[in-house]
């Protein structure tokens, strides 16, 4: 499948679009290869999805599928299958060129000056400004005032446009954020449901992430003088329902959603209930890497990078709640990971723990580790009769017996 568009086509959409008049020919020519070739893949695509679901016609969601397929944002808006089949096309054939259009509606002009259309019955004027204070405030009544670009970087200044969300939306914003932070548990249950459902976020996500990131960002600031735990769960809660919602696209938000999530996982104080809002917070990012780790971002290596240089180290630069974040974030990835990474770890950190004089968090960290690394090792080790000597060797002394005890209550 060929798809070849031309270059006076690209120059005419890029000067209607974004206005780019200044671009030379090679770069049109650049610009109508490499789009030919994305439409191309993305025709490709489409038709594998329509192979797959066993149709003979292709649709607006097969193409939405190939375009998340290749990592772009579907389109939201246009033509629906279900609008298309109601419209009927038609074939210009004419120079070797196809042109489809639609028959739009002949209307008589008798249907229109029949009805009696009523008549003011006075005329009606309305005061409103010129100016004010020398300037002209932008109204319907005023003209408009085209004023000469004298220099690009003017021109890019103005013709960047902040997305603007209707009134309705605000609204739909402001009472959805208030209910995901109230403490009324059924209220929060029920804009936690909204939020993994509703497929009508998309316009205002950015702002949701931007609540999210903000409010750990001031909860976790140094200067905050009591303990705002519940309030940084619930941010989690939000994020985790959002990361649940299959109809959102959250890929260009993780800059701001993940280091939020780390910092969460990471914190070096210890608040009252840290342990719920880090398992909290590592089931986040266990989500954020399965559905956008690729290799060309490296998404999962870099966070595995963060998490190991907190483990490896025996020193006292981090925390223990800080290793336990490290430690769950790591697990909460994959059994491949839990043997390829923590496993040598395990002998290290049992000489550590056995150092903590907390007795509370000494077994809280031992109980974790076990119940993770047990899980892992019986999904390698699948056989009844444990190596007793084997487990000392690659665990410790400490950590080696209550493995094998637990391994034992697996069979």
């Amino acid at each position: 499948m060929t798809t070849q568009f031309s270059v006076e086509s690209i120059e005419y959409l890029a000067e209607k679009l974004s206005d780019c008049r200044y671009l030379c020919d090679e770069s049109l020519v650049y610009l109508t290869l490499q789009i030919s070739a994305t439409i191309s893949n993305l025709l490709q695509d489409a038709c594998k999805v329509l192979r797959k679901c066993r149709r003979n016609d292709l649709t607006t969601e097969d193409f939405a599928f190939a375009l998340k397929l290749n990592h772009l944002e579907p389109m939201y808006g246009g033509y629906t299958t279900s609008s298309i089949e109601r419209l009927l096309f038609h074939k210009i054939k004419k120079d070797n060129r196809i042109l489809y259009h639609i028959t739009d509606n002949i209307v008589q002009v008798d249907e229109l000056i029949i009805p009696q259309s009523k008549i003011p019955l006075d005329i009606s004027i309305r005061i409103h400004w010129l100016a004010v204070n020398g300037k002209q405030p932008e109204i319907n009544e005023n003209p408009i005032i085209d004023i000469p670009i004298r220099s690009t970087v003017l021109k890019k200044k103005l013709n960047k446009t902040s997305h603007i969300i209707s009134k309705e939306q605000q609204i739909y914003y402001k009472e959805l954020t208030e209910m995901c932070i109230c403490p009324n548990e059924q209220k929060r249950k029920q804009a936690l449901l909204i939020l993994s459902a509703d497929n009508s976020l998309q316009q205002i996500l950015s702002r949701l992430i931007l609540f999210i990131s903000e409010g750990v960002r001031v909860n976790l600031a140094p200067t905050s003088t009591f303990d705002r735990s519940i309030i940084l769960k619930y941010l989690m809660q939000m994020g985790d329902a959002l990361l649940q919602n299959e109809e959102l696209y959250l890929e260009r938000y993780l800059h701001y959603l993940l280091p939020a999530i780390l910092s969460c996982l990471l914190e070096r104080r210890i608040s009252r209930d840290h342990w719920s809002l880090r398992d909290l917070a590592a089931k986040c990012c266990k989500q954020i890497i399965r559905k956008y780790a690729t290799a060309i971002n490296c998404l999962q290596q870099r966070t595995i990078d963060v998490f190991y240089r907190i483990l490896s180290k025996n020193n006292e630069d981090y925390t223990w709640p800080t290793r336990y974040g490290a430690f769950i974030g790591l697990c909460e990835m994959s059994h491949k990971v839990i043997i390829q990474i923590v496993f040598p770890l395990i002998k290290q950190l049992g000489e550590q723990i056995q150092l903590i004089s907390d007795i509370e968090l000494s077994q809280k960290i031992t109980e974790t580790v076990v119940k993770y690394v047990t899980i892992a090792y019986r999904s390698v080790y699948n056989d009844k009769e444990t190596n007793e000597k084997k487990l000392y060797e690659d665990f410790g002394s400490y950590f080696a017996p209550l493995i094998q005890h637990n391994l034992i209550l697996l069979l």
